[in-house]
């Protein structure tokens, strides 16, 4: 049995017809610099539509999911061209992610347009990194592609790496060490561990492998300004999209917005959002559960089912639109007309407590009924050479839902617990806190964290979020605390669909760090990613009827 045969008995895909050999080729940019490039053309098939999926982890490694997509493509009808971008693998020229993707995306595809055997109709693919390429050729050549498909990615790369001011440092380090210079780096050749404590983290990428360059150009520009700007497509005019997205995704807040831009935009085609329990490309699994779904079959059965209909034109050319939805602790998938459900409602709960929240043992309490007194502040040590680990969550490396009790035993993690639920309650959309806090020091980060606690004690994190008080305003420069003064954040922890069971409790944890999935605050107005030490500083979080801190969730009917 060969590699695609396997994936398909584990996929439970049919088999439709045999993909051609694959021909390998190369395509000239304007620049002269040659793309390796293979096509895999269906037989029996003189013209075909095609997909276009450009990656940076091999086009020819049969152990890709791109590499086995394209198969897939070609056995349904459609034509397939898998390249490698500019200085990765068979590839020539010197790669630097994100910069020429726009323009080597928009050349490659001219290219398809001119071949014997291109049909007509294109599509443009990917996941991840492949999903960024996506969306950059398409903004170059919008009248040129009739559909895109983009799965755990998104066009906002700052989003993606700076969420609420904070450095995502574990999935940039990870990335920027794994990457390797021309091909991927096995993770037994990357010291991560050693590297994510080292500091200053600029340094940590040569600790990790060896330096990286756009690494640290990463760090120089910690707000969004021309670097990023320079390489962030714009969704004007967009074909019918596709969008897979997974609820412990670190793109997932970046991808809600890409969709919630189209579905905004009069000149956006038709739009599906497919999201589930998965991290980054991976299925949560759950035991004992006959119709737990993987991410690659749900993923592989979309992508299909939307190049068909799209490309193929089998079926409604407008159909297949809304949002299909799988929420955390549930089995059946969900349609939806849009996300979030037009029927979803707010639900606003109140922190409050008698000034001693710190820890599992405090009286931190989650309430629907505002403080009427003024109660005490809670307070805690924030000490950036202890921080609060990161546990599961939205992560290259283990992620997804994990127990938070280590986490919530410490005394600098202010847990607040609801009272239990008398029936189930189904989350569905946007979960955002607004705290009051104080410092002692200029700056600081404060982590908000949204936990399902089932009757056994056991607490699993459903969504998180960070804001770094110096970014507060969403200012290019930055605003210092005052010290001791109580100060609104608002905290975004992104969305979340979650059945929470009757007899379970919802549970925030605040914090001033989740360490690695954000770097360090020093608490201080040094540079976080230069500075190798950081001072210990006293935190403040208010509930009282003039600074009310509140949770608000979104939940179904």
């Amino acid at each position: 049995m060969n590699a695609l045969s396997l994936v398909r008995l584990v996929l439970d895909l049919p088999r439709r017809r045999n993909a051609a050999s694959a021909e390998t080729t190369w395509v000239s940019m304007p620049d002269g610099v040659r793309l390796a490039t293979t096509v895999y053309r269906p037989d029996g098939v003189e013209r075909a539509p095609t997909v276009l999926m450009r990656t940076p982890y091999g086009s020819t490694r049969w152990r890709t999911p791109m590499f086995l997509f394209a198969q897939l493509f070609a056995e349904a009808g459609l034509a397939a061209v898998l390249q490698d971008v500019r200085g990765r693998y068979a590839s020539e020229g010197s790669f630097v992610p994100f910069v020429n993707e726009a323009a080597d995306g928009a050349a490659t595809i001219d290219w398809v347009r001119d071949q014997p055997w291109f049909g007509g109709r294109l599509g443009l693919a990917g996941f991840s990194y492949l999903g960024y390429t996506a969306w950059a050729a398409q903004a170059q050549r919008p009248d040129a592609v009739d559909a895109v498909a983009v799965g755990i990615g998104t066009s906002d790369l700052y989003a993606s790496f700076y969420p609420g001011g904070a450095f995502s440092l574990e999935v940039a380090l990870r990335w920027a060490a794994g990457v390797g210079e021309r091909e991927s780096l096995a993770e037994r050749d990357v010291d991560f561990e050693r590297a994510v404590g080292f500091r200053p983290i600029r340094g940590a990428d040569r600790v990790a492998a060896r330096e990286r360059t756009f690494f640290r150009d990463w760090l120089d520009h910690p707000r969004r300004d021309d670097y990023w700007e320079g390489f962030r497509p714009r969704l004007t005019k967009t074909p019918a999209t596709l969008l897979v997205a997974g609820w412990y995704d670190f793109f997932l807040g970046p991808q809600l917005d890409d969709y919630a831009t189209l579905l905004a935009n009069p000149e956006a085609g038709p739009v599906r959002l497919v999201v589930g329990p998965w991290t980054h490309g991976r299925y949560l699994k759950r035991r004992r559960s006959p119709r737990a779904r993987w991410f690659a079959r749900e993923a592989a059965r979309e992508m299909l089912a939307f190049f068909e209909r799209h490309l193929l034109e089998h079926g409604d050319g407008d159909g297949g639109v809304g949002a299909r939805i799988l929420p955390v602790g549930e089995e059946t998938w969900q349609e939806h007309a849009s996300w979030p459900p037009e029927e979803a409602e707010p639900l606003r709960l109140h922190l409050r407590s008698g000034g001693k929240a710190g820890g599992l043992g405090g009286d931190g309490r989650l309430a629907a009924e505002s403080p009427g007194v003024d109660e005490p502040a809670d307070v805690f040590t924030a000490d950036p050479s202890d921080p609060v680990p990161s546990l599961g969550g939205a992560l290259i490396g283990p992620g997804g839902a994990v127990d938070q009790r280590p986490a919530e035993a410490r005394s600098d993690v202010l847990v607040y617990t609801g009272e239990p639920l008398a029936s189930d309650l189904l989350l569905a959309g946007p979960v955002r806190c607004e705290l009051w806090v104080a410092s002692g020091a200029p700056d600081g980060d404060f982590t908000a964290k949204l936990v399902d606690v089932s009757p056994d004690g056991a607490a699993l994190n459903l969504a998180e979020g960070v804001t770094r008080a110096r970014w507060r305003n969403g200012d290019a420069t930055p605003s210092w605390l005052e010290p001791d003064v109580a100060t609104r954040l608002d905290i975004d922890l992104w969305s979340i669909a979650a059945r929470v069971r009757a007899g379970h409790r919802l549970r925030l944890e605040i914090a001033a760090s989740s360490f690695p999935r954000f770097d360090r605050n020093p608490n201080s107005r040094d540079d976080p990613s230069r500075a190798e030490q950081g001072l210990a500083a006293r935190q403040s979080v208010y509930h009282d009827a003039e600074h009310p801190s509140i949770l608000t969730l979104t939940r179904l009917p």
